[in-house]
């Protein structure tokens, strides 16, 4: 990857990156909108389409035991889960630290009724057309808390990657992207939030070049996988 403009600081995805991967840090912002953003300025990205058929074959990577835990709201196994046609979804205020960035893929009920999200959402890099672009985000996974969200509530899954297919393209074949493509934890329908101006690898020769996403938690900016 609007409605809701929130101040949201995604620089590792624009033009600007260069000096962010020289600082470890980023400090430019960007807040949901409806339209693409333009680099260096204050406006907002959100999922607004379904991508293409590709599929994304997201790893998943599972240690420790599953649990079903109240977050959030009052989390209930009970309570359907929460669909594509009735998420909103965004990124988050970012930081970045050791040479790599984090920020918060957030979910928000845009229904009618309280829903739940367990797991972490499959991500990967897309091009025009719904292109898959180099590997998917590895998934870490440690626990399954359900996370019941009522009507307009906003949960988030941490989502972290290296700047290095933005700073240095040559040295991981690296290839424009649209966005990315989001399928929320258990869908086989994916989302799609629109980034401007992001690339990605397409070969993978350090564990740095690759993306990891954890579990959805309650709270609208969690960036700790694990």
């Amino acid at each position: 990857m609007f409605k809701n403009s929130r101040g949201i600081r995604v620089g590792m995805f624009v033009a600007g990156v260069a000096v962010l991967a020289a600082t470890t840090a980023c400090s430019p912002q960007q807040s949901a909108a409806t339209s693409g953003a333009q680099p260096g300025s204050s406006t907002a990205i959100e999922a607004n389409s379904t991508p293409g058929s590709n599929s994304s074959g997201n790893g998943e990577s599972t240690n420790g035991s599953e649990s079903a835990a109240t977050s959030g709201s009052a989390g209930t196994s009970r309570v359907g889960e929460c669909k594509v046609n009735t998420l909103k979804l965004t990124l988050g205020e970012s930081d970045g630290a050791a040479g790599h960035i984090y920020a918060p893929i957030q979910f928000t009920n845009t229904g009618s009724a309280a829903c739940t999200l367990s797991s972490a959402p499959g991500v990967s890099y897309v091009g025009t057309g719904g292109r898959q672009i180099g590997e998917p985000a590895e998934r870490v996974i440690n626990n399954r808390p359900v996370i019941s969200l009522a009507p307009g509530e906003t949960a988030s899954a941490p989502f972290l990657f290296s700047p290095g297919a933005q700073v240095n393209p040559e040295d991981c074949g690296a290839e424009a992207a649209d966005g990315l493509r989001v399928y929320p934890p258990n869908s086989t329908e994916a989302m799609f939030l629109p980034l401007p101006n992001v690339k990605s690898c397409t070969t993978f020769g350090s564990e740095s070049n690759f993306a990891k996403v954890g579990v959805v938690q309650a709270g609208v900016n969690n960036t700790v996988i694990g």
